[in-house]
């Protein structure tokens, strides 16, 4: 798995946080989706007839693998007996899988006890983010992509999703080429 790009330059000797310099100048936003990136746990579930065979959970590369030059992350096997992986397991069972065709799918855990559940959500569930039609759920139009609309435009913004909340970020999906890029709202600096 590749991790996604941001659309902005960060500033990597203060604050970490975005400057206003675009870094995927070769992205195609005019044919690509503005999803709302959902705040969880990255997840990949594996369904043959309408039933999870396989669950598994991203991992990322520890310090050390970085300094070996391992930068993607990747997905490991989830263990339905490790109580750290309980809350990905309730989310499975809280989901139905019925419109879901054969294959793997990325999706995202989300629910009361994983990331301090932003959404206010009751339970947990899946969103499968990788399957067009879930896809399509949580689409916003009209989002702006210059610096400073943007971040005037995202902290205005309510989940399509969750309960009465903002949204962490948007993620652009071109259908075509399977390109994405993504911008959170904390990746913003703002004047207090």
């Amino acid at each position: 798995m590749e991790k996604i790009r941001t659309i902005f330059d960060r500033n990597w000797e203060g604050n970490r946080k975005i400057n206003s310099k675009l870094l995927v100048t070769d992205f195609d936003f005019a044919n690509s989706l503005a999803t709302e990136k959902l705040d969880g746990m990255n997840v990949r579930v594996t369904i043959r007839n309408s039933i999870v065979v396989r669950v598994e959970k991203r991992r990322n590369p520890s310090k050390i693998q970085k300094a070996q030059g391992i930068k993607d992350p990747w997905y490991v096997d989830a263990d339905e007996n490790d109580k750290g992986d309980s809350y990905i397991f309730d989310a499975v069972h809280n989901t139905e899988f019925q419109d879901v065709p054969d294959g793997e799918w990325s999706a995202e855990a989300l629910g009361e006890k994983i990331q301090g559940n932003p959404l206010d959500l009751v339970g947990h569930k899946l969103f499968i983010f990788s399957l067009p039609k879930w896809r399509d759920k949580i689409v916003f139009q009209d989002v702006p992509i210059d610096f400073e609309s943007l971040k005037e435009w995202l902290p205005n913004q309510k989940s399509l999703f969750g309960n009465d909340c903002g949204i962490e970020g948007i993620v652009w999906h071109n259908v075509e080429s399977g390109q994405m890029c993504k911008i959170k709202l904390k990746d913003f600096s703002f004047d207090s």
